[in-house]
């Protein structure tokens, strides 16, 4: 019995553990699925586009984001240059 109580608690410690160092990764350890309502989208010319998002898609290895709006146009763009907002 000793032994079994040992073992859960250096289980739950690896466990605690793993969980830390992901988090200071900024690595999910679950997956969710994101969505978003609305979307303000900075050209870089002065020019900010906004619209109701109709899809959006991004790449884990860039910061690279791809927006399409209601309208039907999609833009391409760097991370930093998208606002997207979920309505409750």
């Amino acid at each position: 019995m000793n032994k079994n109580k040992i073992l859960f608690i250096c289980l739950i410690l690896v466990v605690v553990l793993i969980s830390t160092f992901c988090v200071g990764c900024n690595m999910q350890i679950i997956d969710t699925k994101w969505s978003f309502d609305y979307a303000y989208i900075d050209l870089g010319n002065g020019k900010i586009i906004e619209g109701n998002v109709d899809s959006w898609k991004d790449w884990d290895d860039s910061d690279m984001i791809q927006v399409t709006l209601n309208d039907g146009k999609t833009y391409f763009t760097h991370s930093t240059n998208v606002v997207l907002i979920k309505y409750k």
